[in-house]
């Protein structure tokens, strides 16, 4: 069979019912003993009112342990309406308080059973009441007095309507009362179940984060020797670079001096003069040779830089003797290509503190390649003086750079892709190298251009000394023509 679920009112009687029994089974106990000391007779009744509450106690508890709570209830509480009221077949109505006792089943019943109970147990126990006044008649007792039986009747009648009455009103309350509790409680139960499954989760998470914390750790010290060993695998190549570069230049310096002397100097070589087709293969040579050379550098310049071994000599600098130089150096590149060259820049020009080798190699560099790349318009040599810097630029009317590629120019080894660009051979470690020194001044390079209109490359070297105008200034002069 299956175990009866609780409900709120069985729960009342699952605590109500275990400690009533047992003073009902030491009543029993105590009534039969004082029946016999006192009361022993012939007559059976009272025994078998004893045995029927010592039976009903036995069933009650069966049923109870059996979980039929309902069962064990209605048992309880008709033994204590009705076992009483029996007692009139052996002492009669009057004067027998027994019967009142009845009033203890009735108010079992609102506790044992249900709300209602009580009226049903007090209508049962009335009914028999009345059975019971007229059984001593039928079986050869004495009929009680009619005064007798309506006051018993009445008064019993009275004792049980309003017991059944308050316990109903009562039983109402109480199980209403037990029943918010019961809720309440398993409301709290669900709000506890809810706060442990969101601890759990938490304490799983906080598992996970400390796992993951503890991997990220593991890869940061990973990444830190990966990274320790790409730095060393960094300067050993840089240190290569430079070694072999510096290796490369001896053979080149003796190939371009060899064939330089057999060009400018036959005479050393008996007095015969050389035949045109071998001045043209040693002019190849020695271009070539120099080209290469050009390259050699770059990459040296390049190694030295990535391996932290490039120290500049800093020293104040006038710059107008340099720009004036750079100038010159423009008007050999173009030759007679129809080219104007420009002069941008003022006379007094501040000193700077720079490296002259390596600023002359920038200047050299951006002015070679806007000779280079400008077939006609114009190319300028320009600075301004600023309030703690001098800006210096080149501009040329040349092809110009795309947006998209004026960043990837100053990258190592990257050149713009055009028809233009191809004709002329190069590295794309120039610019790279020229941003590299100016940073390595603690200035900035930067450009501004326009494909097909040209670029201007602008470049900052810090300023010996502020100048003492108002504005910190040296005004910029039109260009002019040369």
């Amino acid at each position: 069979m299956q175990p009866v679920r609780t409900q709120p009112d069985e729960s009342l009687a699952a605590e109500v019912l275990p400690p009533l029994l047992v003073a009902l089974g030491v009543l029993a106990a105590f009534a039969f003993g004082l029946l016999m000391l006192n009361q022993y007779r012939a007559d059976a009744v009272p025994y078998l009112l004893m045995g029927g509450l010592v039976g009903s106690i036995w069933l009650s508890s069966e049923l109870l342990r059996r979980n039929r709570l309902q069962a064990a209830g209605v048992t309880v509480v008709y033994a204590l309406a009705l076992l009483p009221l029996f007692s009139v077949l052996a002492f009669g109505v009057a004067g027998n308080t027994l019967i009142f006792l009845s009033a203890l089943g009735v108010a079992a019943a609102g506790m044992l059973v249900s709300p209602v109970a009580p009226l049903n147990v007090a209508r049962t126990a009335v009914l028999t009441m009345l059975v019971l006044l007229v059984v001593p008649a039928l079986i050869g007792r004495p009929l009680a007095t009619l005064d007798v039986a309506l006051s018993a009747g009445l008064s019993l009648t009275l004792l049980l309507v309003g017991v059944a009455v308050l316990t109903w009103a009562g039983a109402h309350n109480v199980r209403g009362t037990i029943a918010w509790a019961l809720d309440t409680a398993a409301k709290w139960q669900h709000r506890g179940d809810q706060l442990r499954r969101a601890q759990d989760a938490l304490e799983q998470e906080k598992y996970e984060k400390e796992r993951l914390y503890d991997q990220l750790f593991r890869q940061s010290q990973e990444l830190e020797a990966a990274r320790a060993a790409a730095e060393a695998a960094y300067r050993s190549k840089a240190s290569f670079m430079a070694t072999m570069s510096h290796e490369l230049r001896t053979p080149l310096n003796i190939i371009i001096g060899f064939s330089s002397a057999m060009i400018d100097h036959p005479e050393v070589y008996e007095g015969e003069r050389l035949a045109p087709a071998m001045l043209n293969d040693l002019s190849e040579i020695r271009r070539s040779g120099e080209h290469l050379l050009r390259l050699i550098n770059d990459i040296l310049d390049l190694a030295r830089v990535e391996a932290g071994r490039l120290d500049l000599n800093k020293a104040p600098l006038p710059l107008t003797p340099l720009l004036e130089e750079m100038v010159r150096t423009a008007q050999g590149l173009i030759q007679d290509r129809p080219v104007l060259l420009r002069r941008e820049f003022h006379p007094g020009l501040p000193t700077v503190i720079a490296d002259e080798v390596r600023v002359r190699q920038v200047l050299l560099n951006l002015v070679s390649n806007a000779c280079k790349f400008t077939s006609v318009g114009e190319v300028a040599v320009g600075a301004r003086a600023e309030s703690h810097e001098v800006v210096v630029w080149v501009r040329d009317t040349g092809i110009g750079i795309a947006e998209s590629d004026q960043e990837r120019v100053f990258q190592q080894f990257e050149q713009v892709e055009s028809h233009d660009v191809r004709q002329h051979t190069g590295t794309g470690l120039g610019l790279s190298i020229c941003r590299w020194l100016v940073e390595l001044h603690g200035g900035r390079m930067w450009l501004q251009s326009e494909l097909g209109k040209g670029s201007i490359f602008y470049f900052t070297l810090p300023r010996t000394q502020v100048s003492a105008s108002a504005n910190g200034r040296v005004p910029a002069i039109a260009p002019r023509e040369r």
